[in-house]
């Protein structure tokens, strides 16, 4: 699942994950900048930049904002210096060059580019009085450097009020990870946001060797991190794929074919609670009821509300005679789908085991009242009036 890639031939750093038309060979978006400033590039490359008189019309195509920043400043620092027909380096030592150079970029209203053209041309832009607006790659940044430093304390901080996983279990699983050890150099690779500007991705390159794509939510003005993927964002695409062939090799008993895969995909899809969940069921087919809970639970504490989790946990529990344990799990499926009647109808069992036959009826009946045709309801509100009909055998 996991495609090795090569390192840019030029900085011999970073991935090579662009193929450049200009050299024939793979290159990083820091290297394909350092080529492209001078306007040289086969127009047949779709990341060739064509230049304009106004710098400020001059097109790319980025696949971030870092790399779109750092574009603009190695592009200005080529403007300054070579082109001379657009803006003379003697213009920038008068103070009516600079207000020439300043008319030309008045429009500016990005506080980076803002700064970085004040920093080469030696111009006021006001760059300080424009807002600065915390971007999602800004926000996947922090977030990695502060876990790179072990600072777990704040990663509330940047959690998703929407993510349905716990505090605990996110930082517990984090840990874990070999990416996250040591973690020094941070190099975006791709970011893009939905249109509606609600959902935000940012690809990260960690250590010049691992992919990490960080999915945020906008939330109260501010991008929180809401999901993680262990490789390139594509694969977020894949998931669900991957989780249906997962359940057609389940289904065809197919089992060593389930496993390989659930593991690979375990690695990308880390936080994945429907991973964990099939998991669980590869366990449960192999009546390995011990792992089978474990990978349920996982499941579960991965996404506190998947009903099938902890229900699957009771059915196990249930079926080994652990009864208080599985009767908590049955009462936690109904405290979050009140109309589930296989929990009611589970308890129901439960209480006819007890001889409590009162509350096994209001069981069934619950059931009924919520599917009248309920098959297995049905039966067992039979079977509650059979039981209470014998009478005990008296002992002498």
């Amino acid at each position: 699942m996991k495609i090795k890639t090569k390192k840019c031939f030029k900085c011999d750093t970073h991935k090579g994950k662009r193929y450049c038309l200009r050299t024939d060979k793979h290159i990083c978006w820091i290297c394909c900048n350092d080529f492209r400033v001078d306007m040289k590039c086969p127009t047949e490359c779709e990341y060739h930049a064509t230049e304009a008189e106004n710098i400020l019309e001059s097109k790319i195509k980025a696949d971030s904002l870092a790399e779109y920043y750092d574009f603009v400043e190695k592009h200005t620092h080529l403007w300054l210096v070579i082109r001379d027909k657009y803006i003379p380096s003697e213009k920038k030592k008068t103070e009516e060059g600079k207000k020439e150079i300043e008319d030309v970029l008045r429009f500016v209203s990005d506080k980076k580019a803002a700064e970085i053209y004040e920093k080469l041309l030696g111009i006021n832009l006001n760059s300080s009085e424009l807002p600065f607006i915390k971007t999602f790659e800004d926000a996947g940044l922090d977030f990695l450097k502060a876990i790179g430093l072990g600072n777990w304390k704040v990663v509330e901080l940047f959690f998703s009020h929407k993510a349905t996983i716990t505090i605990d279990k996110f930082i517990e699983r984090l840990k874990k990870r070999k990416e996250i050890k040591d973690l020094v150099h941070l190099t975006v690779l791709a970011s893009g946001s939905s249109q509606d500007g609600k959902m935000a991705f940012s690809s990260i390159e960690v250590n010049y060797k691992y992919d990490i794509s960080l999915i945020f939510v906008f939330i109260n003005e501010e991008w929180k991190l809401d999901n993680i993927i262990f490789g390139n964002i594509n694969l977020i695409y894949s998931e669900t794929d991957t989780i249906r062939q997962i359940a057609s090799h389940l289904q065809s008993k197919e089992f060593d074919r389930a496993f390989d895969l659930i593991k690979k995909a375990e690695e990308i899809y880390y936080l994945s609670s429907d991973i964990q969940y099939n998991l669980g069921l590869y366990y449960s087919l192999l009546s390995d009821n011990e792992k089978a809970l474990k990978a349920f639970a996982e499941a579960a504490a991965l996404d506190t509300s998947f009903i099938e989790s902890y229900f699957n946990q009771a059915f196990i529990y249930h079926s080994i005679g652990k009864i208080e344990e599985a009767e908590a799990l049955y009462q936690k499926v109904i405290s979050l789908q009140q109309n589930n009647v296989n929990a009611y109808n589970n308890l129901g069992t439960i209480y006819l085991f007890k001889n409590d036959f009162e509350k096994a009826k209001e069981y069934f009946e619950k059931c009924l009242e919520i599917m009248p045709d309920f098959k297995f309801a049905l039966e067992n509100l039979k079977r509650v009036e059979d039981l209470k009909d014998v009478k005990p055998i008296k002992t002498i």
